[in-house]
């Protein structure tokens, strides 16, 4: 389902002040997810073509996407996830670049071989269907195409499992990393190239086909 935001003044400021105060108690834990985002997409420069990013949650990753001025395609089940990221591009001027969808990344709509690129990062701990997912992103990434996926690494993930603890919530965590992500890439002939940004591991993967 297309997400069309339809959204007040009242709300664009209110989530930008949650906004930054969710960022700045990252931070002083040691996790800056603005800066971490703009370090994983500038690893995968250049991204040329189309851009699905699969897994919106509350947007910093798609305000990475539009900053760098990349025009993309983003998707979640979570309409109201969706509906934050819509809220923090808007305030930011920069909704244009991006079309929204709330959808399953396991089950999309898209046809085969629609993107150039695809874009997960901070995803792969919240999805048990696993196999699903990198099995859709495959059939719909394009030969030659690159895979951008990165996740919490352990100094990461115990950050964010603390705050959780903190405010009294479980921090959800299906046990898929990046040694998993990269057996099952590397089982399907991608190229895969291996990095670090601060609280994540970053795995930059691109589609070999076979003649």
């Amino acid at each position: 389902m297309l997400y069309t935001p339809r959204l007040t003044d009242r709300e664009i400021k209110d989530n930008h002040r949650y906004l930054a105060k969710r960022i700045s108690m990252y931070r002083k834990k040691g996790l800056d997810f603005p800066s971490s985002r703009d370090s994983i997409i500038a690893k995968a420069a250049p991204i040329e073509g189309s851009i699905l990013e699969i897994g919106t949650g509350t947007g910093y990753a798609s305000l990475s996407l539009a900053k760098a001025g990349y025009r993309f395609i983003s998707i979640d089940t979570d309409e109201k996830a969706v509906k934050t990221a819509a809220l923090n591009l808007v305030y930011k001027k920069l909704l244009s670049f991006a079309t929204f969808y709330v959808m399953d990344g396991t089950h999309t709509r898209f046809e085969n071989s629609s993107f150039k690129n695809i874009v997960m990062i901070d995803l792969l701990h919240h999805i048990y269907d696993i196999k699903g997912l990198f099995s859709e992103a495959d059939r719909v990434l394009s030969a030659n195409g690159k895979l951008i996926l990165a996740d919490f690494n352990k100094s990461g993930m115990k950050i964010v499992d603390g705050i959780h603890k903190q405010e009294g919530r479980i921090h959800a965590d299906s046990g898929f990393g990046k040694d998993y992500a990269y057996k099952y890439l590397h089982g399907l002939g991608y190229e895969i190239e291996s990095y670090r940004v601060k609280g994540h591991w970053v795995l930059i993967a691109k589609k070999i086909i076979s003649q």
